[in-house]
Protein backbone atom coordinates (compact mmCIF):
# COMPACT_ATOMS: atom_id res chain seq x y z
CA UNK A 1 0.00 0.00 0.00
CA UNK A 2 1.47 3.34 -0.93
CA UNK A 3 2.13 5.99 2.17
CA UNK A 4 1.65 8.89 -0.19
CA UNK A 5 -1.29 9.18 -2.27
CA UNK A 6 -1.49 11.87 -4.61
CA UNK A 7 -4.87 13.27 -5.73
CA UNK A 8 -4.93 15.17 -8.98
CA UNK A 9 -7.64 17.55 -9.24
CA UNK A 10 -6.42 18.83 -12.82
CA UNK A 11 -3.40 19.02 -14.59
CA UNK A 12 -2.58 22.36 -15.43
CA UNK A 13 0.03 23.74 -18.74
CA UNK A 14 2.87 25.19 -17.30
CA UNK A 15 5.60 27.61 -19.09
CA UNK A 16 8.99 27.01 -17.40
CA UNK A 17 7.16 26.45 -14.09
CA UNK A 18 9.24 27.46 -10.87
CA UNK A 19 8.15 25.05 -7.57
CA UNK A 20 8.34 27.53 -4.62
CA UNK A 21 8.05 25.19 -1.54
CA UNK A 22 7.10 27.08 2.24
CA UNK A 23 6.00 24.38 4.84
CA UNK A 24 5.43 24.33 8.16
CA UNK A 25 8.44 24.92 10.71
CA UNK A 26 9.68 27.57 13.06
CA UNK A 27 8.17 30.71 13.22
CA UNK A 28 5.78 29.55 10.20
CA UNK A 29 8.42 31.72 7.59
CA UNK A 30 7.86 29.53 4.84
CA UNK A 31 4.26 28.32 5.30
CA UNK A 32 3.33 32.29 5.67
CA UNK A 33 5.32 33.53 2.64
CA UNK A 34 3.48 30.40 0.83
CA UNK A 35 0.15 31.46 1.92
CA UNK A 36 0.68 35.22 0.90
CA UNK A 37 1.93 34.52 -2.21
CA UNK A 38 -0.86 31.81 -2.98
CA UNK A 39 -3.84 34.36 -2.18
CA UNK A 40 -2.46 37.39 -3.94
CA UNK A 41 -1.20 35.37 -7.18
CA UNK A 42 -4.86 33.90 -7.14
CA UNK A 43 -3.45 30.44 -7.65
CA UNK A 44 -5.29 27.70 -8.33
CA UNK A 45 -5.16 24.39 -6.18
CA UNK A 46 -4.66 21.22 -8.75
CA UNK A 47 -3.34 18.46 -6.42
CA UNK A 48 -4.24 17.44 -2.89
CA UNK A 49 -1.16 15.24 -0.92
CA UNK A 50 -2.38 12.57 1.84
CA UNK A 51 0.19 10.51 3.61
CA UNK A 52 0.20 7.95 6.41
CA UNK A 53 3.39 9.93 7.45
CA UNK A 54 1.70 13.11 8.66
CA UNK A 55 0.86 13.91 11.92
CA UNK A 56 -2.42 11.10 13.35
CA UNK A 57 -4.74 13.68 13.75
CA UNK A 58 -7.53 16.27 12.16
CA UNK A 59 -7.72 19.54 11.97
CA UNK A 60 -11.12 21.72 13.10
CA UNK A 61 -11.61 23.93 10.42
CA UNK A 62 -13.59 27.43 10.86
CA UNK A 63 -16.92 26.14 9.83
CA UNK A 64 -16.74 23.58 12.53
CA UNK A 65 -16.07 20.70 9.98
CA UNK A 66 -12.32 18.16 10.01
CA UNK A 67 -10.36 17.57 7.56
CA UNK A 68 -7.39 14.97 7.53
CA UNK A 69 -4.02 16.69 7.51
CA UNK A 70 -2.53 17.35 4.24
CA UNK A 71 -0.26 18.72 1.55
CA UNK A 72 -1.00 21.12 -1.26
CA UNK A 73 -0.25 22.26 -4.93
CA UNK A 74 -1.43 25.32 -6.19
CA UNK A 75 -0.65 26.66 -9.99
CA UNK A 76 -0.25 30.25 -11.44
CA UNK A 77 0.10 31.55 -15.12
CA UNK A 78 2.41 34.24 -15.61
CA UNK A 79 1.49 36.88 -18.23
CA UNK A 80 4.40 38.99 -17.30
CA UNK A 81 7.48 36.78 -16.09
CA UNK A 82 9.26 33.83 -18.11
CA UNK A 83 8.08 31.71 -15.61
CA UNK A 84 4.80 30.18 -14.54
CA UNK A 85 4.61 28.60 -10.70
CA UNK A 86 3.97 25.62 -9.02
CA UNK A 87 3.21 26.34 -4.93
CA UNK A 88 3.74 24.16 -2.50
CA UNK A 89 2.78 24.17 0.91
CA UNK A 90 0.39 22.62 3.40
CA UNK A 91 -0.96 21.58 6.81
CA UNK A 92 2.56 19.75 8.26
CA UNK A 93 5.31 18.26 7.23
CA UNK A 94 6.04 14.21 7.74
CA UNK A 95 7.10 12.75 11.10
CA UNK A 96 9.87 10.35 9.87
CA UNK A 97 13.28 11.35 8.12
CA UNK A 98 12.00 8.44 5.73
CA UNK A 99 8.45 9.89 4.85
CA UNK A 100 10.49 13.39 4.38
CA UNK A 101 12.17 11.54 1.42
CA UNK A 102 9.34 9.93 0.09
CA UNK A 103 6.96 12.86 0.10
CA UNK A 104 9.78 14.95 -1.76
CA UNK A 105 10.49 12.64 -3.60
CA UNK A 106 6.51 12.55 -5.15
CA UNK A 107 6.52 16.39 -5.25
CA UNK A 108 9.43 17.01 -7.08
CA UNK A 109 8.75 13.91 -9.28
CA UNK A 110 5.18 15.71 -9.84
CA UNK A 111 6.93 19.03 -10.64
CA UNK A 112 9.21 17.29 -13.41
CA UNK A 113 6.31 15.99 -15.22
CA UNK A 114 4.91 19.41 -15.76
CA UNK A 115 8.25 21.02 -16.41
CA UNK A 116 9.68 22.16 -13.57
CA UNK A 117 13.89 22.40 -13.56
CA UNK A 118 14.08 24.85 -10.78
CA UNK A 119 13.17 24.71 -6.97
CA UNK A 120 12.90 27.31 -4.05
CA UNK A 121 12.32 26.63 -0.41
CA UNK A 122 11.20 29.38 1.78
CA UNK A 123 12.18 28.68 5.51
CA UNK A 124 13.53 29.62 8.55
CA UNK A 125 17.37 30.83 10.01
CA UNK A 126 17.25 30.14 13.63
CA UNK A 127 19.00 32.72 15.94
CA UNK A 128 17.17 32.56 18.88
CA UNK A 129 16.81 36.37 19.50
CA UNK A 130 15.08 39.10 18.71
CA UNK A 131 15.57 41.66 15.12
CA UNK A 132 13.17 44.22 13.92
CA UNK A 133 14.74 43.78 10.14
CA UNK A 134 15.18 40.59 9.83
CA UNK A 135 18.78 39.45 7.25
CA UNK A 136 17.96 36.51 4.33
CA UNK A 137 20.31 33.91 4.58
CA UNK A 138 20.40 31.32 1.30
CA UNK A 139 22.27 28.59 -0.02
CA UNK A 140 22.10 26.70 -3.67
CA UNK A 141 22.45 23.78 -6.04
CA UNK A 142 24.79 25.71 -8.04
CA UNK A 143 27.46 28.83 -7.95
CA UNK A 144 26.02 30.95 -10.52
CA UNK A 145 23.03 30.97 -8.17
CA UNK A 146 25.33 31.91 -5.37
CA UNK A 147 26.52 34.81 -7.23
CA UNK A 148 22.84 36.11 -8.15
CA UNK A 149 22.08 35.61 -4.30
CA UNK A 150 24.54 37.90 -3.38
CA UNK A 151 23.64 40.62 -5.80
CA UNK A 152 20.45 40.57 -3.60
CA UNK A 153 22.02 40.72 -0.34
CA UNK A 154 21.39 37.49 0.94
CA UNK A 155 24.03 36.08 3.44
CA UNK A 156 25.83 33.08 1.94
CA UNK A 157 25.36 30.16 4.33
CA UNK A 158 29.41 28.45 4.56
CA UNK A 159 28.17 25.26 6.73
CA UNK A 160 25.31 23.96 9.01
CA UNK A 161 22.45 22.31 7.42
CA UNK A 162 18.72 22.59 6.74
CA UNK A 163 16.64 20.25 8.19
CA UNK A 164 13.57 18.60 6.99
CA UNK A 165 11.60 19.01 3.80
CA UNK A 166 13.23 22.67 3.13
CA UNK A 167 16.30 21.52 2.93
CA UNK A 168 15.56 17.87 1.67
CA UNK A 169 13.62 19.29 -1.48
CA UNK A 170 16.63 21.06 -2.87
CA UNK A 171 18.66 18.62 -2.19
CA UNK A 172 16.57 15.82 -3.73
CA UNK A 173 16.91 18.52 -6.19
CA UNK A 174 20.34 18.53 -7.00
CA UNK A 175 20.23 14.53 -7.23
CA UNK A 176 17.48 15.17 -10.04
CA UNK A 177 19.49 17.77 -12.50
CA UNK A 178 17.46 20.35 -11.00
CA UNK A 179 18.40 23.91 -9.33
CA UNK A 180 17.92 24.28 -5.86
CA UNK A 181 17.93 27.50 -3.86
CA UNK A 182 16.88 28.15 -0.22
CA UNK A 183 15.71 31.58 1.09
CA UNK A 184 15.85 31.14 5.21
CA UNK A 185 14.52 34.33 7.14
CA UNK A 186 16.09 35.31 10.30
CA UNK A 187 13.87 34.47 12.76
CA UNK A 188 14.12 34.11 16.93
CA UNK A 189 12.07 30.77 16.42
CA UNK A 190 9.84 31.36 19.66
CA UNK A 191 6.40 33.17 17.61
CA UNK A 192 5.33 33.23 14.44
CA UNK A 193 7.15 35.82 12.32
CA UNK A 194 5.47 37.35 9.91
CA UNK A 195 8.18 39.87 9.46
CA UNK A 196 10.89 37.49 8.63
CA UNK A 197 8.30 36.28 6.07
CA UNK A 198 8.05 39.42 4.18
CA UNK A 199 11.92 39.49 4.27
CA UNK A 200 12.15 36.14 2.47
CA UNK A 201 8.99 36.63 -0.09
CA UNK A 202 10.94 40.49 -0.72
CA UNK A 203 13.97 38.71 -2.07
CA UNK A 204 12.60 35.77 -3.78
CA UNK A 205 9.52 38.82 -5.84
CA UNK A 206 13.18 40.32 -6.89
CA UNK A 207 14.76 37.15 -7.97
CA UNK A 208 11.80 36.15 -9.95
CA UNK A 209 10.52 39.29 -11.20
CA UNK A 210 7.19 39.70 -9.64
CA UNK A 211 5.11 42.33 -8.27
CA UNK A 212 3.44 41.42 -5.25
CA UNK A 213 1.21 43.39 -3.49
CA UNK A 214 2.61 42.81 0.56
CA UNK A 215 -0.52 45.31 2.65
CA UNK A 216 -1.33 42.13 4.36
CA UNK A 217 1.99 40.66 5.03
CA UNK A 218 2.84 44.08 6.38
CA UNK A 219 -0.10 44.08 8.38
CA UNK A 220 1.21 40.20 9.86
CA UNK A 221 4.41 42.07 10.22
CA UNK A 222 3.50 44.63 12.76
CA UNK A 223 1.58 42.06 14.90
CA UNK A 224 5.02 40.62 15.14
CA UNK A 225 7.18 43.90 16.03
CA UNK A 226 3.97 44.64 18.55
CA UNK A 227 4.85 40.94 20.07
CA UNK A 228 8.24 41.37 20.29
CA UNK A 229 8.13 44.90 21.26
CA UNK A 230 6.10 43.56 24.58
CA UNK A 231 8.63 40.83 25.03
CA UNK A 232 11.60 43.32 25.07
CA UNK A 233 9.88 45.62 27.68
CA UNK A 234 9.11 41.98 29.74
CA UNK A 235 12.70 41.39 29.74
CA UNK A 236 14.01 45.06 30.50
CA UNK A 237 11.68 45.30 33.53
CA UNK A 238 12.78 41.81 34.88
CA UNK A 239 16.32 42.82 34.47
CA UNK A 240 15.29 46.23 36.06
CA UNK A 241 13.53 45.06 38.60
CA UNK A 242 15.63 44.85 42.39
CA UNK A 243 16.63 41.06 43.52
CA UNK A 244 14.49 40.41 46.81
CA UNK A 245 16.28 38.08 49.83
CA UNK A 246 14.44 36.50 52.23
CA UNK A 247 16.27 38.05 55.79
CA UNK A 248 17.57 35.11 58.06
CA UNK A 249 14.26 34.86 60.15
CA UNK A 250 12.57 34.02 56.64
CA UNK A 251 11.49 30.32 56.09
CA UNK A 252 12.62 30.11 52.41
CA UNK A 253 10.24 29.06 50.00
CA UNK A 254 6.99 31.25 51.77
CA UNK A 255 5.90 34.43 51.47
CA UNK A 256 4.11 35.91 54.45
Amino acid sequence: MATVNINLLKEPELKNPVLVCGLPGSGFVGKLALEHLTNELNAELFALIYSYNFPPQVLIRPDGTVDIIKNELYYWNSKDTSNDLILYTGDSQPVTPGADYEVADRVLEMAEKLGAKKVFTLAAYITGGFVKEPKVYGTATDLPIIDDLKNHSVIIMKDGSITGMNGLLVGLAKVRGMQGVSLLGETSGYIVDANASKAVLNVFTKMMNLKIDMTSLTERAKSTEAIVKTLDNLRRGQEAAPETRPGKDRNLGYIS
